[in-house]
């Protein structure tokens, strides 16, 4: 065999037993020097690398106590910038009042967006300052992967009040077995505690099939704590609701990604610092 022609065979072998390339879809830093280029505007959309990334607010319009998310000089995980979100005590007048203030990592109209079949991974870091976070009185998300309105996420992580001098998070689905009212019983899986004042890390696997083939894994300090088999989000062709109101609509067949306080609205206050938050399509580029 010719010395060319076996090193052109053996470069194939090389390159078929490389792995896949792996995508880094969305990373924001919230540094605000070049290349990145941070900025919020004053309707709480961050513009980061040329990408922006909504900010969705509860009530409509945004009310008082739901802060605008800013960009923290004071406080970091890495570089010397996060992003501050806070919702302060309210007491509701009526029962079913939400106060949200998220920001939206990945749309389901992305080309890369999380959806049935596929592998995507969520990650960031994630600091509580005891000095501004309260336990909650009840339920507070701090990121949901969602399907649309008027369903509850099919799969969020959870603030709870189990204990009152650490944060104690779990992992909530509902799937078309609960049904996805927002008051419906979810799936709740136990997941950790984060410390006040320390700067914790998560990774979030999502493999949705509502079938119930679908997989999540969670890291937390890129450790697994987490590992969940069964249906993973709504069959978009039905109506997974109890009651459903007039002109309700399927599930949206992918998912949107959001990080950021949601909560049944409550007289407690929650500040909380994100940063280094990815989506990607393996392990190591999700990690902060």
């Amino acid at each position: 065999m010719r010395p060319g022609f076996t090193k052109i065979i053996a470069a194939l072998f090389f390159l078929s037993c490389m792995p896949i390339h792996a995508t880094l879809f969305r990373h924001i830093t919230a540094e605000t020097v070049a290349p990145y280029d941070a900025t919020i505007a004053s309707n709480g959309d961050l513009t980061e690398d040329g990408v922006e990334y909504d900010c969705i607010f509860k009530p409509v319009p945004q009310a008082s106590w739901v802060r605008t998310p800013w960009i923290s000089p004071s406080q970091a995980y890495a570089g010397s910038h996060s992003i501050g979100m806070e919702v302060d005590a309210q007491s509701p007048t009526e029962s079913g009042e939400v106060d949200k203030v998220q920001q939206r990592l990945s749309s389901g109209d992305d080309s890369f967006a999380l959806t049935f079949g596929n592998k995507r991974y969520t990650g960031f870091a994630v600091e509580f300052p005891s000095a501004n976070f309260q336990i909650p009185t009840d339920r507070l998300m701090v990121a949901q992967w969602w399907q649309g309105d008027p369903y509850g996420p099919p799969v969020r992580i959870e603030i709870t009040n189990d204990t009152t001098n650490v944060v104690t998070w779990k992992l909530w689905i509902l799937n078309d077995d609960t049904q996805g009212n927002p008051s419906s019983t979810p799936i709740v899986v136990n997941g950790g505690t984060v410390p006040f004042d320390t700067w914790n890390t998560f990774v979030v696997m999502l493999i949705p099939d509502y079938s119930g083939n679908g997989q999540i894994k969670v890291w937390q300090n890129g450790t697994q704590v987490i590992t969940w088999t069964g249906k993973v989000g709504y069959d978009p062709s039905t109506i997974p609701y109890n009651n459903p109101p007039a002109g309700t609509a399927n599930p949206n067949p992918n998912f949107d990604v959001f990080y950021g306080p949601y909560r049944n609205t409550q007289a407690t206050k929650q500040q909380m610092f994100f940063d280094e938050i990815r989506f990607a399509d393996t392990y190591s580029d999700a990690t902060p």
